[in-house]
């Protein structure tokens, strides 16, 4: 199997001085059958105090919420990128829009921020990788990274100023159709490794 980020543990923010309880997403889709999401990777700045406790995926349309588990990351807070896995990874449909997520009930800083990543900054044309790709910030439905303070586990809907929460779905191609060409018209996808 083959595994797609959008960051590639690469970049971060600044630590936000905010301690406020909220729901954090990004919005992405597939292009392929047969994906799942394996993981969610966080950026938890220097002096970071928690890490999210839920990691969480929405469908965009509804904003139904698809699957939800209790996060345990690789990583202590306040040391880069860390990664929690889905014990149980929701099936993936191509060309659907979805928004993975983190939920932190909050009481210390936690999270970090990059404004204007998704309007202006390098975001400005969406990320594509393999099969996963990101709208920017004008081409997601709420907004990118958008976000939700008004209790756990709520559809993230608002946004601030295109910032990049610096959170990154895991997306996970199986052997079977890890080769087989996009489904959208003029994606490049890399191929899998030999098994």
């Amino acid at each position: 199997m083959t595994a797609y980020t959008l960051f590639g543990q690469s970049g971060g923010g600044s630590l936000a001085a905010d301690t406020n309880t909220y729901t954090m997403g990004v919005q992405f889709s597939v292009s392929l059958a047969g994906c799942t999401l394996t993981g969610m990777w966080f950026f938890s700045a220097s002096g970071a105090g928690s890490l999210p406790e839920t990691i969480a995926l929405f469908a965009v349309s509804g904003g139904t919420l698809l699957h939800s588990e209790s996060a345990t990351w690789s990583g202590a807070a306040g040391s880069g990128w860390v990664r929690a896995s889905f014990s149980s990874p929701p099936s993936l449909t191509s060309g659907t829009a979805y928004v993975g997520a983190v939920y932190d009930s909050g009481g210390f800083n936690w999270y970090s921020g990059t404004h204007d990543y998704w309007d202006t900054g390098a975001g400005s044309g969406g990320i594509t990788n393999g099969p996963l790709s990101a709208p920017n910030n004008a081409g997601a439905a709420h907004g990118q990274d958008a976000f939700d303070g008004s209790g756990p586990l709520a559809f993230p809907t608002s946004s601030f100023q295109a910032t990049n929460y610096w959170m990154d779905p895991e997306v996970t191609v199986t052997a079977a159709t890890a080769g087989r060409a996009p489904l959208i018209a003029g994606q490049a996808v890399q191929r899998a490794a030999a098994w």
